[in-house]
C-alpha cells in the first residue's frame, strides 16, 4: 500500500513538474512574441520621427535683417554699408545695405560649405528686398563660389527680371542651381551690386537646399 502511495504520488510529482516546464515555456514564448511584436513598432516610430526630422532639415537657412549689425556672425562681411536709412524708409526696421559709386556690393555672406552643413546643397535660394532710387538695368544678387579665391561658379539675378520699378521696395527671390560638382572646402559668397549705381538691399534670407 506505501509502495503504491509512492509511486502515486511520484507520479503526480512528475506531471506536476511537466506541467510547470510547459507552463514556462509557454510564458517564455509568449513573452518573446510579445517582445518582438514591440520591437516592429518601435522601428516605426524611429522612421516617423527620421522622416520629419529629414524634412525639417531639407534646408539650411540665414537670416539679416540689418538691424544688429555688431553682434552678426563672421560669415556676413562688408558690415560698413548697413546704415542707418535716412533717404528712404528702410524695409523693415531703420537700417539696410546701402551701395553707391563708393560701395559698390551690399553686405555679404561668405563661407565655406563645411562650416554650413555635411551635406553639400544642389541650390541656394535668396529671398530678400531692394529699393531703386534710379533705373539700373545692371543690379542684383550674385553668388560667387570659388576655391582659394579662384572663382569656380559664377552666377548673377538681375533684379530688372523682377521690376525696375524705382522709388519702392521690391521684394525678390534668385533662385541659383549648382549644377557644377562641388566640394566642402569650396567658399561661397553671396552679395548684391548695384555696379556703381544707387541700391539699397534690405531682410536677406539665404536657404541652401539639400
Amino acid at each position: 500500500m506505501l509502495q503504491m502511495l509512492y509511486f502515486c504520488t511520484a507520479k503526480n510529482k512528475l506531471k506536476h513538474q511537466k506541467f510547470m516546464k510547459r507552463l514556462f515555456i509557454l510564458i517564455a514564448v509568449t513573452g518573446f512574441l510579445f517582445s518582438c511584436s514591440n520591437s516592429s513598432q518601435a522601428p516605426a516610430t524611429d522612421d516617423s520621427a527620421t522622416q520629419i526630422n529629414a524634412a525639417e532639415d531639407n534646408q539650411t537657412v540665414f537670416e539679416n535683417d540689418m538691424e544688429n549689425v555688431a553682434s552678426l556672425p563672421a560669415f556676413w562681411i562688408n558690415s560698413k554699408v548697413v546704415v542707418k536709412m535716412d533717404e528712404v524708409p528702410a524695409h523693415s526696421g531703420n537700417f539696410a545695405s546701402k551701395l553707391d559709386a563708393t560701395e559698390k556690393y551690399s553686405i555679404t555672406f561668405r563661407e565655406y560649405f563645411s562650416n554650413i552643413n555635411a551635406r553639400l546643397p544642389k541650390r541656394v535660394v535668396v529671398n530678400g528686398w531692394y529699393y531703386l532710387p534710379e533705373a539700373n538695368e545692371k543690379s542684383g544678387m550674385v553668388m560667387d563660389i570659388n576655391e582659394n579665391n579662384q572663382t569656380y561658379i559664377w552666377k548673377a539675378y538681375n533684379f530688372s527680371d523682377v521690376s525696375n520699378i524705382t522709388g519702392q521696395w521690391q521684394e525678390f527671390t534668385a533662385y541659383f542651381t549648382i549644377d557644377q560638382p562641388i566640394k566642402p572646402e569650396h567658399q561661397i559668397k553671396i552679395f548684391a551690386s548695384g555696379f556703381g549705381e544707387k541700391l539699397f538691399i534690405d531682410d536677406l534670407k539665404i536657404s541652401f537646399e539639400y
